[in-house]
């Protein structure tokens, strides 16, 4: 009995409150760690305890590698945060090794720009038996020999997110310059001086009627009788 109260405590996963990377700043980041899948040292890895699914990006792919020809057809719809959906239409099975645990997981594969390398969701937390805290920035899960840890990186994290939102500023100022242009070309056009342009006319053809008619434009007389 006392073996099994000292295992079962043994993987009492717990976060302290003074416990984290940067004591001194706000705990507002995004908890981005490093991974190793295949073999390799994967950086700017997101914990998003909202993905239903787990990512990683054709570009990393092809940054570590690995032949295309390992990605397998597998169609699946995935809806990000602003609400527009993405079509993941492959998978690949890939070692993700978390400190001493590894384990094979089936990460779709997005082809699009993105900030981050891989994004781990619940399948692989659970999987992993995970707990991750973005206020103490660290993920934390049970091994066979006890609790391990896994510190954020904040400064990634801001990298990645500065990155995010630049990516986001030429969409948004795309309308405002095409409307500045607009006022700008019309403003121009305003200013220029109308064309002036010298007409031959045959007096001949004139009639008499016409000529009086004619004989005064604005006050001005144009025609002599």
């Amino acid at each position: 009995m006392n073996d099994m109260q000292d295992s079962t405590c043994a993987n009492i996963i717990s976060f302290k409150g003074g416990a984290t990377v940067d004591r001194t700043k706000p705990r507002n980041d995004l908890l981005v760690i490093e991974l190793t899948i295949r073999d390799i040292d994967v950086g700017r890895v997101l914990i998003d305890t909202r993905s239903s699914a787990d990512i990683i990006f054709k570009d990393t792919l092809e940054k570590m590698g690995i032949d295309q020809f390992e990605i397998v057809k597998y169609p699946s719809p995935l809806l990000g945060l602003s609400g527009k959906t993405t079509m993941a239409y492959r998978s690949i099975n890939l070692a993700v090794k978390a400190g001493t645990v590894t384990r094979v997981t089936e990460l779709l594969v997005v082809d699009r720009p993105a900030s981050y390398n891989v994004i781990m969701g619940t399948p692989w937390l659970n999987a992993l038996r995970a707990i991750p805290s973005t206020y103490h920035l660290c993920l934390k899960f049970p091994t066979p020999n006890g609790i391990e840890v896994i510190w954020g990186n904040p400064r990634v994290s801001q990298v990645c997110y500065a990155a995010k939102q630049k990516r986001k500023r030429p969409d948004l100022e795309t309308v405002p310059r095409k409307m500045e242009k607009k006022v700008s070309d019309q403003a121009a056009r305003k200013k220029q001086p109308l064309e002036s342009r010298d007409v031959e006319i045959d007096a001949s053809r004139i009639t008499s009627f016409e000529r009086r008619k004619r004989s005064k434009v604005g006050g001005v007389s144009l025609w002599n009788d």
